[in-house]
Parts: structure tokens; C-alpha cells; sequence
């Protein structure tokens, strides 16, 4: 039997202990996470309250109320020219992969990203990931480039892919970007 649908809300600040958790573990055992060391729950606090006010943080919670997987944005860069776009960024519990949960979690940060401005979004995923790139594809990212050999990690060079959607296409001079909580299609 097939276990339901996590529901898609904004992160809280008492999610980040199983958030700072879940990419613990990716720092630990892959090498989807260039980091080497873990992470401490106050530091996702604080990353947590620096941009969520202006980038989408959202969470999937199961029935029980368990953090299946998160997708945020925060800045690409931090130069002006740069303030429409934004770099998002996604990790799924491992017994969530393959469920439609990242779908589910990416199209509720895109769509929020575009309803508030932002032209574009850019990803990078350590390679060999298979299904972070299928992941990319199928919400409609383009592949832009890869860096090679870029970084170390369990005894293996590795190489950076970095991908792009573009959210918004019209001409016209950018906006202000409105708030998350304000663009969120959820709400």
C-alpha cells in the first residue's frame, strides 16, 4: 500500500533540526553536497531566516508529520544585476525518491518563484546524479554547462552540471520581487 501524498507548506523555523538532518546526511554519505562537514541546526536557522523572507522555503510533511524532503531558493549571486534570479536547490528523505515528492516539492518553489518575479533559476547538481538530472528535465530546466573536476569528495573528482529554467521570458524591465507567502499558489 502505498503511503500518501506528503503535503506541501512553507518550512518553519521548527523544521530545521530534520532539515539540517536530511542534508547531514547527503553531506555524510554522497557527494550531492560538496560540504564535508555536518551542519548544525542553529545554522540552518539562521540561513532559514536570512532569505526566507524573500526566497520560497517549503517543506514536505507526511501524515505523521516527518520531513520528507525540502526545496529553497536563496540568491544566485549577491551583485544587483543578478537580483531575478535565484539558485533553488532540493534534497528528498531517501525513502522518498522516486514518489513524486521532488515533483511535487520543485513546482510549488517554480511556480512561486515565478509568481514573484523571478526570471530565472539556476541549479547545480554534482555528478554522477541521475535523478536530480532527470529531476531538472522534467521541470523543464536546460543543462548550460559542466564544470570538471571541480570537487573532491570520497576519494573521487568530481564534476558540477549547472542547469537553468527560465520562469519569466517578456522583455520588459524587471519588477520588484513580492514576498513568497505573497505569490504562493498554495495559499
Amino acid at each position: 500500500m502505498a503511503s500518501p501524498t506528503p503535503t506541501i507548506r512553507f518550512a518553519r523555523a521548527d523544521d530545521m533540526p530534520a532539515v539540517c538532518a536530511l542534508i547531514n546526511h547527503y553531506i555524510a554519505v554522497t557527494a550531492a553536497n560538496f560540504r564535508t562537514e555536518p551542519l548544525t541546526p542553529d545554522e540552518w536557522l539562521a540561513e532559514w531566516r536570512r532569505h526566507s523572507a524573500e526566497y520560497p522555503w517549503y517543506v514536505a510533511e507526511t501524515a505523521i508529520g516527518e520531513v520528507a524532503g525540502i526545496a529553497y531558493a536563496h540568491p544566485w549571486s549577491p551583485r544587483g544585476a543578478y537580483a531575478w534570479t535565484a539558485e533553488s536547490v532540493i534534497y528528498l528523505s531517501p525513502g522518498q525518491r522516486g514518489l513524486g515528492v521532488g515533483s511535487a516539492l520543485y513546482d510549488r518553489l517554480l511556480t512561486t518563484l515565478r509568481a514573484q518575479g523571478y526570471r530565472s533559476a539556476i541549479a547545480t547538481v554534482a555528478l554522477p546524479n541521475p535523478g536530480s538530472v532527470a529531476l531538472h528535465r522534467s521541470q523543464g530546466f536546460e543543462h548550460v554547462g559542466t564544470f570538471r573536476d571541480v570537487g573532491y569528495k570520497h576519494s573521487t573528482w568530481r564534476d558540477v552540471s549547472h542547469w537553468q529554467r527560465l520562469l519569466n521570458t517578456d522583455d520588459t524591465p524587471p519588477g520588484e520581487i513580492v514576498p513568497p507567502a505573497t505569490a504562493d499558489p498554495g495559499a
